[in-house]
């Protein structure tokens, strides 16, 4: 018999063919490896099917964050991924990143993964995105680290509920908030910026977030009642309306403002300024919330006067006149400030005082 020797066990691992057919050395090949579940694209495509955003240059021409990292054109600024480079060889890092993304991440799993990432692409422009979807575009570096921080802040929160995010009025400007937490407000700049509605911006910028979480998104109506925290009254108009655009924008209208064709207002013969109505196109079924801040119109037997953006929610931007119903609508919530209150301060109308999210 011959003496016993020590036996060798090999551990092998069965790969699958196109795993040999890769080239590591290769940055495309990389991007080949997985397909992200939620493309940016397809991401900025969902929330414009649900409000009635203006086209714009960006939209459904951004790459996606892979090919954000090696474009030079854009750089990812103080990524809050943790750092993926446990082996120091190229093809093992490949192998690694090959093994992470075979088997999806458990539900539970989700929120305390989700990169947060600033990717700077042009100038003045720096996109926030978040779990492969682009939330938005930010002017400076500054406000975009700002909302990074405490976005990333909110995903490790462990009592954090994607439904509460939602739009809101904070000092006038339309905001992102999750519950009474702060994230962002919508910089005049950065509607002029894109030639829209900073209502539409944040509501639009809100659901893109609620998709990275994978929360139900708003629709336009519902976005706009949470913002200016209105609920309907029993009081009912109806008739035909008309809008009016490019001939009057930048000047004044009768409540003082200059008018701006792509901001959800409307003229009225006799309806108290700052009043919000629900206004729905009897033919397309369509609705929006309008505020009024003119007088007019002057045509009979024309009732209301939209601004371009109203008309175009509304899909009446080609027909001209449309019959209408409308709701008037009462405020229900109170203001929302980040500016401190002094008790001679305080105004008849009740006023909330919100504190910041804690920097890191």
């Amino acid at each position: 018999m011959r003496p016993k020797q020590p036996m060798k066990v090999w551990s092998t691992t069965l790969l699958p063919s196109r795993f040999l057919k890769i080239d590591w050395d290769n940055n495309e090949s990389k991007s080949k490896l997985h397909k992200p579940l939620n493309s940016p694209t397809t991401a900025v495509k969902n929330s414009k099917k649900q409000l009635c955003t203006f086209e714009r240059d960006f939209v459904g021409k951004q790459p996606d964050i892979n090919a954000a990292r090696v474009l030079p054109s854009g750089t990812i600024i103080n990524s809050s991924l943790e750092n993926r480079d446990f082996f120091p060889h190229k093809f093992l890092r490949s192998l690694q990143d090959f093994f992470r993304f075979a088997h999806p991440l458990e539900p539970n799993l989700i929120s305390a993964s989700l990169p947060v990432l600033v990717v700077h692409r042009q100038p003045n422009n720096y996109e926030l995105w978040v779990n492969n979807h682009l939330v938005g575009s930010l002017p400076t570096e500054m406000a975009a680290k700002s909302m990074q921080k405490r976005l990333t802040k909110l995903v490790k929160s462990t009592n954090f509920n994607a439904n509460q995010l939602r739009p809101a009025l904070v000092d006038g400007l339309p905001a992102l908030m999750a519950g009474n937490r702060f994230l962002s407000r919508i910089e005049t700049k950065i509607s002029r910026r894109f030639h829209q509605s900073a209502d539409l911006l944040a509501i639009e910028w809100v659901n893109n977030l609620r998709s990275a979480f994978k929360a139900s998104t708003l629709t336009l109506v519902e976005g706009q009642k949470q913002m200016y925290g209105v609920t309907p009254s029993t009081t009912k108009l109806s008739g035909l309306a008309s809008w009016y655009g490019g001939y009057f924008h930048g000047r004044l209208t009768a409540n003082g403002e200059i008018y701006n064709k792509n901001e959800l207002t409307v003229a009225h013969k006799s309806l108290p300024f700052n009043t919000y109505l629900q206004v729905t196109n009897l033919k397309t079924n369509k609705s929006v919330i309008v505020r009024v801040n003119d007088r007019g119109p002057y045509i009979p037997p024309r009732s209301l006067d939209l601004s371009q953006a109203a008309a175009r929610c509304l899909g009446s931007e080609i027909a001209g006149v449309v019959p209408y119903e409308a709701v008037i609508l009462h405020s229900s919530e109170p203001k929302i400030t980040l500016k401190p209150t002094s008790l001679s301060s305080i105004k008849p109308q009740p006023v909330r005082q919100l504190a910041l999210i804690p920097e890191l």
